[in-house]
């Protein structure tokens, strides 16, 4: 009843990959930017403070980039105000001067003083500095009018963004009846070029978050914007300018108190102080885009907790990475499809599978572009953790090498191999996974996405390959997407993550997105229907999922949308206990959710969200809803509080959730930061609180008091910690 025809739907598969993105590519033709636009670098003979005024004689001799281009609202047309943006360096910096023009300056929306926030409420600017020319690459600055700041590593054109990557680099701003000024000083120390480069890739966007518009001075196009490094512009002069050689140490201390810990290779809670102390991390420049990385012991204290999830399905949930010294340059390390089926997964490293932390021994990282290749290279091992039985063989130590290269071809595609080996281990001996793979644009629109990955795991000797090809076309008027995957029962990346296994995923998408000028309140529609199809390894149906979803964006940034029809099939192989208690039988189950949500406008003060789902839910009903409040009472004082409820009525028993989350940030300047994140889960019958304060007393060191609290009727005892982290920056140049 359940079996699938291959042929036939691999067949209209390879018709769909290979016809949609044509025809919708001669439908949606675009001319595109003929010239290259640049601006040139001028060397500063004298110092250049940064503080937000631009009234250094220097500034006047650099010719400023200037007549953006909206990409938002009016696809094309000059910005709505001007914008100016100078460069100069010296031996130690390269500086960016940005002039904000505003006709109504007191309207500028400037709210935000946390570091790397996302300025969804503000206006800001935004720089990419595509150092080694590769038009694939790049790093990202951003700076709102308050000088607040925010920085990533822009792969593969944005493929992965880490926004968790952080330079010591210096910003200051101000705002006057003109509008405002930032001026920017990056270390030439943090970037990664060849000293023999003679032009960067360059570009600059604005967002004035009251008009909801986006205007860049290159790379203008509704379906490019900032992240398209290939569309940028160019900055000459950079002849003049050397990297000095990096040696960075960045060594921490911390100090605390703990009560009811639970921790690894300790029987029952731990009460008593704590210390330590280790190095964050170290950075050695080896050549000019060469840098290698080390940690040793670190401490992770400082990251915020996870949020909590409820999960009423069948599979595990993914929990993003949040450890500096593993962001950083994560994207390099990607394999696979984000977030499903990821050869290595670096949350593996170290935590156990329930979030517990592993002590860490040392880390060691490199990167680099080397003319058409990206390489990265991590080596980590975790320290041994004894028993605390005499059946308990406790947590062994385990060492984790992951190698990754990555070649350019064609302009803008590339491919790729990665092996990852964990020797150690309290089932396996060892795992090891290897894989390849390929990004191949073969048009500014249209891009095909294939890997090819196995592991070896004693024990397992078939089935332990996973395969995937999809082609990705949109412009602003199409999006077509079809994607088939292959996941064998015994692919076993266990420094990875599969969210199911032994299955075969058929996928595709459409999506139709007028602008229609009838409705001059509407920015965009979008109308998209889509099937998800998975069977198991004997042709067999496990679930099949068709949506069709209506959106609509609104010119102030309000957004309307509603999913008009989610049909599920989900084919339980054997008794799903969803909750404690309460098992659904093995069976077909057919229900359909639909739901509809709303998003206000972001440029208000106050905001809010809503979202409503109901229905059937395998024999069964479900109701879920939930809601968020964003209040910016000012840059100092933010409050954002937050609500999932579900009420599921089955007829093995009946039972509800409540998850809320409240998070206040109360920041007295830019320097000195506070944080409270408190979550109530009533179905885990859990709460926890988590308390930071943050002094950023130099670029790059801080001081953190930071306090855990977790309570609940599913804990033992309730747990508390208190800890104060120090760490300081060491830098040195040559």
């Amino acid at each position: 009843m359940y079996k699938t025809h291959h042929a036939g739907v691999g067949l209209f598969l390879i018709a769909l990959v290979l016809l949609v993105p044509s025809v919708l590519s001669a439908q949606g033709q675009e001319k595109l930017q003929e010239t290259i636009r640049r601006v040139r670098a001028v060397h500063a003979a004298a110092n250049i403070k940064i503080d937000g005024h631009m009234d250094e004689p220097a500034w006047a001799d650099a010719v400023p980039a200037t007549d953006f281009l909206q990409q938002n609202p009016n696809e094309g047309a000059p910005a709505s105000e001007r914008t100016e943006v100078r460069v100069l360096y010296d031996s130690k910096f390269i500086y960016f001067g940005i002039r904000a023009f505003d006709s109504e300056a007191q309207k500028i929306n400037a709210r935000e003083l946390t570091r790397d926030a996302d300025f969804a409420n503000d206006d800001a600017v935004g720089i990419i500095l595509d150092t080694n020319h590769d038009r694939r690459n790049a790093f990202l600055f951003v700076v709102n009018p308050l000088g607040t700041q925010q920085d990533g590593l822009i792969t593969d054109e944005g493929h992965t963004t880490n926004y968790s990557w952080d330079a010591p680099w210096l910003s200051a701003a101000t705002i006057d009846a003109e509008g405002f000024t930032v001026e920017i000083a990056i270390p030439l120390m943090s970037l990664r070029f060849d000293n023999k480069a003679t032009v960067w890739g360059f570009n600059v966007a604005r967002m004035i978050r009251r008009k909801n518009e986006m205007s860049l001075w290159t790379a203008w196009r509704r379906t490019f914007g900032l992240q398209r490094v290939s569309q940028a512009g160019e900055l000459t002069g950079v002849e003049g300018i050397h990297r000095p050689r990096l040696l960075e140490f960045k060594p921490y201390a911390t100090a605390g108190w703990r009560q009811n810990a639970s921790v690894i290779g300790t029987e029952g809670l731990v009460t008593g102080a704590l210390h330590t102390g280790g190095l964050e991390v170290g950075r050695i420049g080896i050549t000019p885009s060469l840098t290698a990385e080390l940690t040793v012991n670190p401490d992770f204290g400082q990251v915020e907790v996870d949020e909590q999830v409820v999960n009423l399905s069948r599979f595990s949930v993914f929990f993003p990475e949040k450890r500096d010294f593993f962001l950083e340059n994560a994207g390099v390390f990607l394999m696979g499809r984000e977030e499903s089926n990821q050869l290595f997964f670096s949350r593996r490293i170290g935590l156990t599978d329930d979030g517990q932390p592993l002590p860490i021994d040392y880390g060691a990282k490199l990167t680099s572009k080397i003319g058409p290749y990206n390489v990265g290279f991590l080596q980590v091992q975790t320290r041994e953790m004894p028993g605390v039985t005499p059946s308990d063989a406790g947590v062994p130590r385990q060492q984790f090498t992951v190698a990754r290269v990555k070649r350019d071809v064609f302009g803008r595609s590339s491919i790729g191999a990665m092996f990852v080996n964990r020797e150690g281990g309290v089932d396996t001996r060892y795992n090891r996974a290897a894989g390849v793979d390929a990004l191949i644009n073969l048009s500014d629109h249209w891009q095909i996405i294939t890997f090819l990955m196995a592991t070896d795991t004693p024990g397992l000797r078939s089935s332990f390959v996973s395969g995937r090809v999809g082609s990705y076309f949109e412009n602003d008027l199409f999006r077509a997407t079809t994607v088939y995957e292959d996941i064998g029962t015994n692919f076993n990346p266990e420094a990875g993550f599969v969210e199911r296994n032994g299955a075969r995923q058929y996928y595709g998408q459409f999506a139709y997105k007028p602008r229609p000028r009838f409705l001059p309140f509407v920015r965009q529609m979008q109308f998209e229907t889509q099937c998800e199809y998975y069977e198991n390894r004997a042709g067999k149906l496990e679930t099949r999922q068709t949506e069709v979803t209506w959106e609509t964006e609104f010119q102030n940034s309000t957004q309307l949308n509603a999913r008009l029809l989610e049909k599920v099939t989900d084919v339980l192989a054997e008794p799903f206990k969803i909750r404690p208690g309460i098992t659904i039988p093995a069976g077909a189950y057919t229900f359909n959710r639909p739901w509809v949500s709303f998003n206000s406008d972001k440029s208000k003060r106050l905001g809010f969200s809503a979202r409503a789902k109901w229905g059937d839910f395998y024999s069964g009903e479900r109701l879920e809803t939930s809601a968020s409040v964003v209040a910016r009472a000012s840059e100092h004082f933010n409050v954002e509080l937050s609500e999932n409820y579900n009420r599921v009525r089955l007829p093995q028993g009946d039972f509800s959730t409540n998850l809320f989350g409240g998070r206040a940030t109360f920041n007295f300047s830019r320097k000195w930061l506070s944080a409270a994140f408190i979550q109530m889960n009533q179905a885990a019958r859990l709460s926890s609180v988590n308390l930071r304060l943050r002094y950023i007393f130099r670029p790059n060191s801080d001081l953190f008091v930071i306090y855990n609290q977790t309570t609940g009727r599913g804990l033992e005892q309730p747990s508390h910690q208190f800890q104060v982290k120090l760490t300081y920056n060491f830098t040195w140049n040559q």
